[in-house]
C-alpha cells in the first residue's frame, strides 16, 4: 500500500501537572495527536476512497476516581471537537491513569486509549485511516507506570525484520489469567505503533507474571513470544538466530533469564531454530520434482545431525490405536456386552490414520525438539526449584501437558497450593488445579468407556425442555449414536451430511443418533440444530464451569466430536466411528439401503442412445 503520513496539529494538548509535594517540580505533559492516512492501491468499484472527515469527531480525556460516598464517578479532563491547534492545562496531583476517547462521528462507537499522565512523560497517539479499518492508538511509546518502584520496560529496534514497517506495525503486551469465579480476565499495555522501527512499553507490576508479546505487520508479519515481567525488569526485543520466525526477549536478569534465557540463548535451542525455520522456507518455496524433493529432504536431514535428537518413534512411545486395542482386550466385558466385543475390540478414529513421524516435515520435527528443549528446561524448575514463584510461572508457561502428564501436574498444582495465602491461590492456583483435575477424570473415563463396556446413565432435557433418560432411548432402538457436538465445532459439522444420509436410510431399522450438545448457552445450541437441519433427538448440557459439565466428564468426552454406537443395553459397539465405518456397519447389520447407493458417472465412452 502506498502510505502518506499527514500531521495535521490535530491536537497538541498541554498539560501542566500541579505536583504538589514539597521539593517537586512541575512537569509539563506534552500530548500530541497525529492523523495517518494509508491510501489503498486499488480503488473501489465506486472510485477512489475518501479519507476520514474528522470534522465532527469528539476527543475525551477522563479518569476514573471514588467519590466521598465511595461510588465510582468519571471525572472529565478535558472534551472538545477533535480540531488543528489548541492547547489545555491539566492539573493533576498524581500520576493517574486516563482514557483517551475518540468519537469519529455522532453515530460511531468510541475508540479509547488508556494511558497515564503526570509523570512527566509526552503522549503522543494517532489516528490511523486505512482500508477496511480505523486504528486509534499511541505511537512509538506507551507509559502507563503508576510507580516506579515497581516499573518495568519492554524495547527493542525491529529493523531486523527487514520489512518496511512505517505505519503497519503495532505491538502490545497481555497477561491473561482466570480468577477465583472462574472468568477469564487481561491486562494489556499498548498497542503501540511502531515509529522508526522502534517502540517502548512501560508499565508496573507488583509481582513476577508471564506475559505474551506480540508483533503485528499485517499480511506482512506476525509473530508472538512469552516473557516474565517483574518489577525493574528492563527487557529488549532482538533478533534469534538467523531467521525471523521466532524473535526472542532477553533480560539477563531476574525471572525472565532463569524461566527464558536460560533455554531461548542456548546453542542447542538457536541451532534448532535456524534448522526448522530453514527447512520450512525451503518446503513452501520448493516448485520442484518428487525426485528433487526427496534429494533436497535427504540434504537437510544431513545438515541437521547435529541438531536432531532421538525420535519420538525410538523412545518408546507406542500409538495411540495400538495402547487402545490392548486396553480394549484387557478389560473384561459388562454383563450382556460380549457381543459388542466379539463383533471388533479396536475403535476407530474419527480423525483417520495417524501420520508416522517419517510421514512428517522435517520442519515440525526440528520444531518439536525445539520445543522438547523448553519444556525439559520448564519441568525441571516446576518440580525442583526452591522459588515458588518460579515453579508456578514454569506450570503457567506449560511445564507439563495435562493430557500427557496430567499425575505430574497435578502433584506440583497441590504442592504450589500450600506455598501461598488463600486468596492468591483461588485467584492463580485453583482454577489450573480444577482444570487438570477434570482433565484427568476424563481421559479416566475415556480410557474405562471401551467396546464392551456400558456408557453411564444421564437424564439430559430436549428441545422442548423435557428431561429425558438415555437409557429410556436405547431401551427404544436396537442401535444408536450418541454424538458429543457444539454448535461452534467444525468437524462436528463436517460430520452432519454424511450422518444424515445414513439416519434417513436406517431410521426405520430401530437406528437412532442422539446429539448432546456442550454449547454454553440454548441460543447456541438452538441455533446450530436449526442451522443445520437436524433431524434426531436433540439433548442438551449447557456448559456448567462449576460442575464441569458432568455428562461429558462421566464420558471423558476431551474433545468433540465424541461418538459412541451403543446397543439397547447400552453396550459399546464403536467409539469415535467415522461415517464410512458407520455406514459398513449398518449394511452388515441391516443390510443395504438403495438410497445410499452411489450412481454411475456417465464418461466420454458412454455409447449415445438417444434416437
Amino acid at each position: 500500500m502506498k502510505q502518506t503520513t499527514r500531521v495535521c496539529n490535530l491536537l497538541y494538548l498541554f498539560a501542566l501537572v500541579a505536583i504538589c509535594n514539597p521539593g517537586n517540580a512541575e512537569m509539563t505533559n506534552k500530548i500530541i495527536g497525529e492523523f495517518i492516512l494509508i491510501e489503498p492501491e486499488i480503488h473501489d468499484a465506486t472510485g477512489p476512497i475518501e479519507p476520514a472527515d474528522l470534522s465532527k469527531a469528539t476527543l475525551t480525556i477522563s479518569y476514573e476516581t471514588t467519590d466521598e460516598d465511595g461510588e465510582l464517578e468519571t471525572l472529565t479532563l478535558y472534551q472538545g471537537a477533535y480540531q488543528e491547534e489548541f492547547s489545555t492545562v491539566i492539573q493533576l496531583l498524581e500520576p493517574t491513569e486516563v482514557t483517551i476517547s475518540l468519537n469519529a462521528t455522532e453515530e460511531s462507537e468510541p475508540m479509547r486509549i488508556n494511558t497515564v499522565i503526570g509523570n512527566g512523560t509526552d503522549v503522543h497517539f494517532a489516528y490511523v485511516d486505512r482500508p477496511g479499518t480505523d486504528e486509534f492508538l499511541l505511537v512509538g511509546s506507551s507509559n502507563q507506570v503508576i510507580n516506579p518502584k515497581t516499573q518495568f520496560s519492554i524495547s527493542g529496534d525491529l529493523s531486523f525484520l527487514d520489512i518496511d514497517l512505517t505505519n503497519t506495525t503495532t505491538v502490545f503486551a497481555r497477561a491473561s489469567f482466570v480468577n477465583a469465579d472462574g472468568e477469564r480476565q487481561s491486562k494489556q499495555w499498548g498497542p503501540v505503533l511502531v515509529r522508526d522501527n522502534t517502540f517502548l512499553i512501560e508499565g508496573d507490576v507488583d509481582r513476577p507474571i508471564l506475559v505474551s508479546l506480540w508483533v503485528n505487520a499485517g499480511r506482512e508479519y506476525f509473530t508472538s513470544t512469552q516473557l516474565i515481567l517483574e518489577p525493574l525488569a528492563d527487557l529488549k526485543v532482538k533478533k534469534l538466530g538467523d531467521q525471523i520466525r521466532e524473535i526472542s526477549v532477553t533480560g539477563n536478569a531476574g525471572y525472565h533469564a532463569l524461566m527464558i534465557d536460560s533455554w531461548q540463548q542456548s546453542d542447542e535451542y538457536i541451532s534448532l531454530v535456524n534448522a526448522w525455520t530453514s527447512a520450512f522456507e525451503r518446503s513452501q518455496n520448493a516448485s520442484v520434482s518428487e525426485d528433487a524433493k526427496d534429494e533436497m529432504n535427504n540434504d537437510a536431514d544431513a545438515e541437521s545431525d547435529e541438531v536432531v535428537a532421538e525420535s519420538d518413534k525410538d523412545s518408546g512411545e507406542t500409538d495411540e490405536t495400538e495402547e487402545n486395542s490392548e486396553l480394549v482386550h484387557s478389560i473384561a466385558p459388562a454383563e450382556g456386552c460380549e457381543e459388542a466385543v466379539a463383533q471388533k475390540a479396536e475403535p476407530a478414529s474419527i480423525q483417520g490414520d495417524e501420520a508416522t513421524l517419517d510421514d512428517l516435515p522435517l520442519s515440525y520435527t526440528l520444531r518439536r525438539e525445539a520445543a522438547k528443549l523448553k519444556v525439559e528446561k520448564l519441568q525441571d524448575i516446576a518440580k525442583n526449584n526452591k522459588d515458588a514463584n518460579a515453579q508456578l510461572l514454569a506450570m503457567q508457561m506449560g511445564a507439563f501437558d495435562p493430557y500427557e502428564n496430567a499425575d505430574e501436574a497435578i502433584t506440583v498444582w497441590q504442592s504450589l497450593a500450600g506455598k501461598f495465602d488463600d486468596e492468591f491461590v483461588a485467584t492463580y492456583i485453583r482454577p489450573d488445579l480444577d482444570r487438570v483435575e477434570l482433565i484427568k477424570t476424563r481421559l479416566d473415563n475415556d480410557a474405562a468407556l471401551v467396546p464392551g463396556q456400558k456408557v453411564p446413565e444421564f437424564t439430559l432435557a430436549d428441545f422442548d425442555g423435557e428431561d429425558i433418560s438415555v437409557y429410556d432411548l436405547l431401551g427404544e432402538k436396537d442401535m444408536v449414536l450418541i454424538d458429543f457436538w457444539a454448535s461452534w465445532c467444525g468437524p462436528c459439522i463436517d460430520l452432519f451430511p454424511d450422518l444424515k444420509k445414513l439416519y434417513a436410510a436406517y431410521s426405520d431399522e430401530k437406528f437412532d443418533i442422539v446429539g448432546v450438545s456442550v454449547d454454553d448457552n440454548r441460543e447456541d445450541w438452538s441455533g446450530g440444530v436449526e442451522d443445520h437441519a437436524l433431524p434426531w433427538i436433540q439433548l442438551g448440557e449447557l456448559k456448567d464451569a462449576d460442575n464441569g459439565s458432568p455428562v461429558a466428564k462421566s464420558y471423558g468426552v476431551n474433545y468433540i466430536p465424541t461418538t459412541f454406537l451403543v446397543d439397547s443395553q447400552g453396550c459399546i459397539y464403536r467409539k469415535n466411528i467415522d461415517p464410512n465405518e458407520l455406514k459398513s456397519f449398518l449394511i452388515d447389520r441391516y443390510g443395504t439401503d438403495e438410497s445410499l447407493e452411489e450412481p454411475e458417472l456417465e464418461t466420454d465412452e458412454t455409447p449415445d442412445v438417444s434416437g
